[in-house]
């Protein structure tokens, strides 16, 4: 019923947007995207070796940033944002969580069209060079049968727990050997792998805790040493001091962007998706919102809809999560 629901509502907004942008001009913001895997094409999405999650393509990708180029967006990275936009411009941040190496795939495009990108890294993932919990659960549950919907509840009802009782629980149900990626589709970046890719003047990196810990399910000195470590771990392995963190899930409060501040971190992303009104509020740098583009629909109409200055979904799924978990992220 809740995704019916939520078709229904982003439906709704996708009439309002057109009908919006061709009425009004839209407000200068600032709109941040939310990607997570990168697929080359359907085959890989297919292969069920990971949650497909936003089923997000290269020809997506692309697609997203050529029309955002078409109707006059900038794209800006972290650092352009503590300088400052101007009020009256429009913008655009590409941000991609977790560090999977498939996002390599991006680097072409970011290139093509002289556009920055940041990219959060779970550390200790790319350390000890092991899988994403959630695709574990999904690969194995897939390959048993269960359904998506029945995998994605499982999935949920993890998410109250720490990540090393979440991947401990993993290897006792699905063997030894349920943490170690299958290829290049479901792993991390190396260490090597992701020095050479900081490299690149259109990649900035950015923290999204050691072990990508939901952080409301931390104590306060785990929460501090899940955000330093991997600034630390970046710092070694990467040779970069990030100044952005997304938190995992979204899950954030005060008292844990408190600890961001007291890291050197300027910049947090949730997961609400919202555009960020300008001029930039400091206040409000620490929690910026994203969309999160769906490869399963129309990659123009989503788009589209994200530059209405009328939309419903966020404050829906903001009062869906709230009445469910209590919480301001997913």
């Amino acid at each position: 019923m809740t995704q019916v629901i939520q078709r229904m509502i982003r439906s709704t907004d996708a009439v309002m947007a057109r009908g919006y942008l061709a009425l009004r001009r839209e407000r200068s913001a600032l709109l941040t995207f939310l990607f997570h895997s990168l697929f080359r094409d359907g085959g890989e999405i297919a292969q069920n070796l990971v949650d497909p999650l936003d089923r997000t393509t290269v020809a997506h990708f692309r697609q997203l940033v050529e029309y955002y180029l078409e109707n006059g967006y900038r794209f800006v990275s972290p650092p352009d944002l503590l300088r400052g936009l101007d009020p009256a411009g429009r913008y655009a941040m590409l941000t991609f969580d977790d560090g999977y190496f498939n996002n390599l795939h991006a680097l072409p495009v970011l290139r093509e069209y002289r556009v920055p990108a940041v990219f959060f890294i779970s550390t200790d993932h790319v350390r000890q060079n092991k899988c994403f919990w959630w695709d574990v659960l999904y690969r194995e549950r897939i390959a048993k049968g269960a359904r998506p919907r029945q995998i994605y509840r499982e999935g949920l009802a993890l998410k109250s727990r720490r990540t090393a009782d979440i991947e401990t629980q993993l290897v006792e149900r699905f063997g030894p050997r349920a943490l170690a990626p299958r290829g290049d589709i479901d792993r991390p970046f190396s260490p090597a792998e992701l020095r050479e890719f900081a490299a690149s003047p259109y990649v900035h990196l950015g923290n999204h805790t050691a072990h990508h810990a939901i952080l409301t399910n931390y104590s306060p000195d785990e929460v501090r040493a899940q955000i330093t470590s991997a600034q630390q771990a970046l710092r070694d392995m990467a040779g970069v001091e990030p100044i952005s963190i997304a938190y995992p899930n979204g899950a954030h409060n005060d008292q844990i962007i408190q600890t961001c501040r007291d890291a050197g971190l300027k910049i947090g992303l949730t997961i609400r998706p919202q555009k960020t009104a300008l001029p930039l509020e400091s206040g409000s740098l620490l929690r910026l919102g994203r969309f999160v583009p769906l490869g399963q629909s129309q990659m123009k109409t989503q788009c589209r809809t994200y530059r209405s200055d009328l939309q419903l979904y966020g404050a829906f799924r903001a009062g869906y999560l709230w009445l469910r978990r209590g919480e301001t992220g997913r």
